[in-house]
């Protein structure tokens, strides 16, 4: 599964500057992830990183808690783009799909992008426009939220 992974980008998180980096382990994944979102849902300003073995069950799990947006990404672009496009609070990768090299490059991508804010050079379709929508949606797609969990 992620445990390689994740012990390779927490040894690295470790040695940046400004990031506190606390290792809550792999357990169960469906745990680890629920004990990760539990975390990132009672402190906004904390971001979670969940490993297993393809970043798709722990982020499936995550995703089920309220205001938790989990992101599983594969490259370096799509974390980009989950953090400035959708805010991710949480970051999924899978030891079986991402090299450790991957892995450390998808998870600096991810926490040096800002949300709402341009997404790398190659993003050319990037506007003001965009930022509008971008910081005006998530008070429908909270209420789409709690709609689901009415049901």
């Amino acid at each position: 599964g992620g445990e390689e992974l994740k012990d390779a980008v927490v040894d690295h998180l470790k040695t940046k500057a400004g990031i506190e980096v606390e290792d809550m382990g792999t357990d169960k994944y469906y745990v680890a992830a629920a004990d990760v979102a539990k975390r990132v849902q009672d402190d906004k300003s904390t971001k979670g990183m969940l490993f297993c073995g393809t970043g798709m069950g722990v982020g499936i799990v995550a995703n089920k808690f309220t205001g938790v947006y989990a992101a599983t990404c594969e490259n370096e672009a799509a974390a980009r783009h989950s953090r400035s496009i959708n805010n991710s609070n949480i970051l999924a990768m899978g030891g079986l799909v991402t090299t450790v090299d991957d892995a450390i490059k998808i998870a600096d991508a991810w926490l040096d992008q800002e949300f709402c804010a341009k997404p790398g050079a190659e993003a050319d379709w990037w506007s003001p426009e965009v930022e509008a929508f971008l910081s005006s949606k998530f008070p429908e797609i909270d209420s789409i939220e709690q709609d689901s969990r009415g049901r």
